[in-house]
């Protein structure tokens, strides 16, 4: 298998799902997605597949999943209904597989939480939207469908639509601002080494509001360096955001000019950034 999958693999990778008993006789759609889908796929990466079933249409077992459901393996906790999302991890191919079940229903739960009436109500969605769920719609934006294309598409213009984007940008300058000021703090009380990791941090906030705000949506730094390619913002290119990311400008021996100069960025963001 490529370090890289399109919806020309549908038909083979179906099969070794159905192969394995974990493909429900009825289904909604199954799609792919995380860094096999992007193309920043290596050796080692997962296979991500999703199985969307249609409430209560399927008396095969819970949530949709096959009866024997021996390869489901864990239960990823959700705050919707049903509660939790069963994952099976086979081998697919000569790849390790991470295949989560969810139902129709529970994405609609999950859709309504980032809507926009949701945002205006409670601008803190990240509050209620928990890191399985946020995951779920990260993965979501740039998935390929296996079967069931007119579905995945449909949930993809109600995810470009939603306050999505607008919640990750929202929540990431939230804490940008908060370890900002940390980070001035403890410079100024002297305490040098911890202020160069807070405001590392800091940037890592403003860094993934400003990618949410060109639509490249992420909650972590694994793969930041891609999306920042991929968004390719104007307010910080991408030179001295690599610059800032790989500390390179950082002299030991007179760290608060890093850090003010990282502070600064920060607040620069910031002021770009709609929420």
């Amino acid at each position: 298998m490529t370090n890289m999958i399109t919806a020309e693999d549908g038909p083979h990778l179906l099969g070794l799902l159905r192969e394995q008993g974990l493909l429900p006789d009825t289904y909604l759609c199954v799609y792919a997605a995380g860094s096999l889908v992007r193309g920043w796929g290596n050796e080692t990466s997962d296979l991500d597949l999703y199985v969307v079933t249609d409430d209560g249409a399927s008396d095969e077992g819970e949530n949709g999943t096959p009866a024997a459901s021996a390869g489901v393996e864990d239960f990823h906790p959700v705050a919707l209904t049903p509660d939790r999302v069963p994952v099976a991890v086979p081998t697919l191919g000569d790849r390790r597989g991470d295949v989560e079940y969810w139902s129709a229903g529970q994405l609609e739960q999950l859709m309504a939480k980032i809507s926009w009436e949701a945002y205006r109500s409670e601008r803190d969605i990240g509050a209620t939207v928990s890191q399985v769920e946020r995951d779920a719609l990260v993965k979501l934006g740039h998935a390929i469908a296996l079967d069931g294309v007119p579905w995945l598409e449909e949930r993809q213009r109600l995810l470009r639509s939603s306050a999505f984007g607008r919640t990750i940008a929202a929540r990431g300058l939230d804490l940008a601002d908060t370890f900002a000021e940390d980070a001035l703090g403890q410079l100024g009380s002297g305490d040098a080494e911890s202020a160069v990791l807070t405001a590392k941090l800091a940037f890592g906030y403003a860094a993934d509001a400003l990618l949410a705000h060109h639509g490249e949506y992420g909650t972590t730094a694994k793969w930041r360096s891609k999306r920042y390619r991929a968004a390719a913002p104007t307010v910080l290119p991408f030179e001295p955001y690599w610059r800032i990311e790989t500390m390179r400008d950082y002299d030991p021996d007179d760290p608060g000019r890093w850090i003010e100069d990282v502070i600064g960025c920060v607040r620069r963001i910031s002021m770009e950034v709609e929420v």
